[in-house]
């Protein structure tokens, strides 16, 4: 039986990825909100009066991704086949497929339960074919 669990800061959990690990962590809807009220402007509407807000979505997703993904291991260079160190940079270069990856992960209801398990499991056989 699994239950929703709330989402806490200090939380992490495994997310294995083929032969590499991901330490991620989930986020809230206030985490999300500070992230994009960070990137987002208002500016003056000089044609139709009022303000509009601009929002660089590119940077809220990094930031988000920047978040999620606390650690990892066994992740490598293609070049060298070295480890590579878990930094913004590094997280940016991830395949998209793993990213995506990565956001539902962390949009789940329990990291604890039976079902998470279960979803990693099939999150990791289907990640190589999509």
């Amino acid at each position: 039986m699994s239950f929703i669990e709330i989402v806490e800061e200090q939380e992490t959990f495994e997310y294995a990825v083929g032969d590499s690990t991901l330490i991620l962590r989930r986020f809230d809807s206030e985490v999300y909100r500070d992230i994009e009220k960070r990137h987002t402007r208002r500016q003056k509407n000089l044609r139709q009066g009022g303000w509009i807000e601009e929002q660089d979505t590119y940077a809220i997703n990094a930031d988000l991704l920047d978040y999620m993904v606390v650690d990892w291991k066994d992740v490598k260079s293609p070049t060298t086949g070295d480890d590579v160190p878990c930094t913004r940079e590094n997280k940016l270069k991830l395949p998209n497929s793993v990213k995506v990856a990565v956001l539902e992960a962390c949009d789940t209801d329990s990291i604890t339960g039976n079902s998470r398990a279960e979803g990693a499991e099939k999150k990791t056989k289907g990640s190589g074919s999509s």
